[in-house]
């Protein structure tokens, strides 16, 4: 035996001497039924492991949005730890990080380099398997001898983020352990098990708004640039028990060709893995497609790295289940599975599905589920799972099993792995350099983002910021230029395709066309599984344009750092009086600083209105600092009519059926600093709310869900219902006497159904065959001179997914209903996959119904949505501002 072996050996035997195993530490086997650890746990276990390893390195790289230690480990050998930062440069040099590597530093890649993974967990917190899982992982690689242990840490650097949400992890395991042993075991968390997001912080990964998001943006996109990404789900009860890499149809074109191929390798020796150890119910090319934005993971692709995701069968987070047998004899008599194994979905193709299976599991959770329904062998699913019973310690097995795969995989194909990254690195930047990323008919060279164009020119920058933390470079025209004989004036941004990132760039900022899927010549086009449009130039509401020719070879351009400052164009107004354009979410926030401050501010009339503001100096300077001030052109006008802004008192709904759309809400509003009181069923029961509220809003919600909420025994007693018609009827007399209502999404069908509106929703009459749009940006047209359409583009972009749009009826002469902001009368989709567009024609998206006093708004689309349509913010916030101003007076304007 080798002095090396020796010395592995006896440092392996030290560091497990000093290292306890899981089920020594936590005072029982991981997964145990009925067992979990919580993160504080998790984390004290990971310290004592980096403190008592080479081999391990434990990094705290910030408070989470509650403020807990958000993780990342380091794992490999001890040698690989100790030159770390020679292998993280080698992988960013790999990366093209500072320029193409020379033909001398590419062979030191692949010489010398490690293959990096970076594995991400728990994303959604009660898909809590991996958070467990993860604790056995480290301690095996930090104390485990095998050849097999060896190997991985010789030839792999793993990056590890144990939990991507450990409030919510804390959160179910609270929940999980407060209900244990009594009649509401496993029943749902009444909040959303994310600060502000709850399921949707996948959906983060090209906005970052969450401090999660940004963070692991930071390790992959600016540190490490790992070559694979795997991130660890969990799935519906009912179905296969594990999905592995590759999905379904239809791919991106933005996507190098490679990374498809390189996903099914590493997803497949996953499976065989799997299969190697007699597991059941494993599956691929199922369910999740290859085209959009989506979970995590698949962010990788557009950034050229390895992007995979495992979605294991889920129990009652810590409580087993039991699944009736199916008879395998009736499989070949069993319709064959649809193409792709999508019968399988459990997303937005079968909410139906979802829906019903979750309400079983509310009403009857001790008894078993029926058979599995897909048991026919094929190629993607060779040995179907047939029943029984499933546990936690079943989902940590099949996650170990993967993650170990993978791992092993990484560490044989090194070598090869290095070299097909740096081909497709390579080819991206070459390509891109010639116009030629994607399958488009033009030629497309760069990205151009004019900012003096724009609506709000603010929006621009927050378009720049996005980029820049996905580690796309962006450069800054200090002069004007000619390009494509259009004039661009000085401060334009530009994203040169020729970087290694253009792929990611591109596809953020192009028009998404969706690729028709069809099972057959004459059957329909198959509906997305999940969002079809994320062009978040268009949910921004900046106009972006892209370079068909070469750039100018003399054209000179900075590279742009750091995000720049927010803009403001201010004039004076008189003595301590300042006037500055009303044009989006930025200039709301502004105005919102100085209300509380006790400034006085009221806003002008016209296509372009303007705040007008009297404070005191040293409020203005407070309000102000950290813009970039500008001096505005002198009025045009001397006068104008103006209305006075005050404070509003606002209220959001918040059901204990948790709506995610409610967390957004919330997010938005504390983002641009309103003031606002969560509203529960038994706040809005307890009536007299006009007395503490100007404006209420009820998030995008199903009516049920609102009224009656969940109602079934396993829900813990104070959390049942909804607010009854109780609170509908002190919801009533709220916009009776004088309050503004504010319906988001579904939730305007429940005052459609309630009040006698001239107003009805045309989505509930089609059926799904007719009409369906998964997620799509939709044009709109705004009338700038309704009190909501104040300051947003006569012309901008909303999101619509499968909500309301609205015909007006005939009402009563009471009421006044008007049209704030409409489809057009053709080409109503702008970006995605729609439906039926054509029964959205000239419809309303928005509607305000003013009842005297009081006020109702639908808004049918989102605006909202996710917190990435800031082209249609300002259309919220000034449904609150309505819901509290003061009335027009002629006000001198100087």
């Amino acid at each position: 035996m080798t002095r090396t072996l020796v010395a592995f050996f006896s440092l392996a035997l030290s560091a497990r001497a000093a290292i306890p195993a899981p089920e020594q530490y936590f005072g029982h086997p991981i997964g145990a039924d009925k067992k979990l650890v919580r993160w504080d746990k998790i984390v004290e276990y990971m310290k004592l492991v980096a403190a008592n390893s080479d081999r391990v390195r434990f990094r705290d790289l910030g408070p989470t949005t509650s403020g807990n230690p958000f993780v990342l480990m380091e794992i490999s050998s001890a040698e690989n730890l100790r030159n770390l930062d020679r292998i993280k440069a080698l992988e960013r040099k790999l990366y093209f990080q500072g320029g193409a590597p020379t033909d001398a530093e590419r062979d030191d890649i692949f010489r010398s380099a490690k293959s990096v993974v970076f594995i991400s967990n728990n994303i959604h917190s009660t898909e809590i398997g991996a958070s467990q899982m993860v604790v056995e992982l480290v301690y095996d690689l930090a104390t485990g001898d095998s050849p097999r242990v060896r190997k991985i840490l010789d030839n792999v650097v793993l990056l590890l983020e144990p939990s991507l949400n450990p409030d919510g992890q804390i959160l179910v395991t609270d929940w999980y352990n407060k209900t244990l042993g009594t009649p509401s075991e496993a029943s749902p968390l009444p909040f959303l098990y994310h600060p502000y997001t709850g399921h949707d912080n996948n959906r983060d990964m090209y906005l970052f708004s969450q401090r999660e998001s940004r963070m692991t943006a930071e390790v992959l996109w600016h540190e490490w640039f790992p070559a694979i990404w795997l991130d660890e789900h969990q799935q519906g009860t009912s179905g296969p028990r594990i999905f592995t890499m590759p999905a379904t149809d239809p791919i991106n074109p933005n996507v190098d060709p490679l990374i498809y191929r390189l996903n099914g390798v590493y997803g497949q020796s996953q499976a065989a893995a799997l299969e190697a150890e007699g597991k059941t119910g494993i599956i691929f090319n199922s369910t999740y497609t290859n085209f959009w934005q989506g979970a995590m993971a698949w962010a990788g692709w557009w950034h050229n790295q390895v992007g995979l995701l495992t979605e294991v069968a889920s129990a009652r987070i810590a409580t087993p289940i039991v699944q009736q047998k199916a008879d395998p004899s009736r499989a070949a008599a069993s319709p064959t599975p649809q193409a792709g194994g999508r019968g399988a979905a459990t997303g937005a193709n079968a909410p139906s599905d979802f829906e019903s299976e979750r309400r079983r599991a509310l009403e009857h959770p001790d008894d078993p589920l029926p058979p599995p329904r897909d048991i026919t062998p094929r190629t993607e699913y060779p040995r179907p799972w047939l029943g029984g019973k499933w546990t936690l310690r079943d989902i940590v097995d099949y996650e170990l099993i993967a993650t170990n795969a993978l791992l092993e995989a990484a560490a044989d194909s090194r070598e090869t792995l290095l070299r097909q990254i740096y081909n497709i690195n390579r080819n991206t930047i070459d390509a891109g350099g010639k116009g030629e990323l994607g399958q488009d008919k033009d030629k497309l060279y760069a990205a151009i983002i004019p900012v003096a164009a724009q609506h709000d020119p603010n929006e621009a920058i927050e378009l720049v910021d996005k980029l820049l933390i996905a580690g796309v470079e962006v450069y800054r025209a200090p002069a004007a230029f000619k390009q494509d004989d259009r004039q661009y004036a000085a401060g334009t941004y530009v994203v040169p395709f020729n970087q290694v990132f253009a792929r990611y760039a591109k596809d953020l900022l192009e028009k998404q066309t969706y690729p028709e899927v069809r099972r057959a010549p004459n059957a329909p086009a198959e509906a997305p599984y999940d969002v079809s449009a994320w062009s978040l130039g268009m949910q921004f509401g900046v106009r972006t344009e892209f370079a068909k020719t070469a750039l100018p070879a003399g054209l000179a351009l900075e590279k742009v750092p750091v995000t720049p400052r927010f803009l403001l164009e201010v004039a004076a107004a008189g003595s301590n009086a300042w006037r500055f354009p009303y044009n989006g979410a930025i200039s709301a926030m502004l105005v919102n600083r100085l209300l509380k401050a006790g400034a006085k501010v009221s806003l002008t009339k016209g296509e372009a209105p303007e705040a007008l503001v009297s404070a005191r100096p040293d409020i203005w300077n407070k309000a102000v600092a950290g813009f970039e001030i500008r001096a505005a052109a002198a009025a045009a006008k001397p006068a104008a009519l103006a209305t006075t802004l005050n404070a509003p008192r606002v209220g959001i709904y918040q059901s204990y059926d948790p709506s995610m759309d409610e967390g957004w809400t919330r997010w938005v509003l504390d983002r641009y600093e309103w003031t606002y009181t969560r509203l529960h069923n038994e706040d809005i029961k307890a009536g007299h709310l006009r007395a503490k509220f100007d404006a209420i809003i009820l998030p995008d919600q199903r009516e049920t869900a609102i009224l009656e909420g969940l109602d079934y025994k396993t829900i813990v007693e104070q959390y049942r219902g909804g607010i009854g018609e109780t609170g509908w009827e002190a919801l009533r007399q709220f916009v009776a006497g004088g309050g503004t209502l504010v319906a988001l999404g579904e939730a305007s069908n429940l005052l459609l159904d309630k009040m006698p509106l001239a107003v009805k929703d045309l989505k509930k009459t089609f059926t799904r065959d007719q009409h369906f749009a998964p997620g799509t940006i939709v044009n709109l047209q705004v009338d700038t001179a309704h009190p909501l359409g104040r300051g947003i583009a006569a012309e901008t972009w909303g999101y619509y997914i499968n909500s309301p749009f609205f015909q007006l009826t005939e009402g009563f002469s009471s009421q006044k209903v008007s049209v704030a902001a409409r489809y057009p009368n053709t080409r109503v989709n702008a970006s995605g996959w729609l439906r039926g567009e054509d029964l959205m024609y000239g419809r309303a998206a928005v509607v305000a119904i003013e009842m005297n006093p009081g006020k109702v708004v639908l808004f049918g689309i989102r605006p909202q949505h996710r917190a990435q349509t800031h082209a249609t913010f300002g259309m919220l916030f000034n449904a609150l501002y309505w819901s509290a101003e003061g009335d027009l007076s002629s006000a001198k304007v100087q």
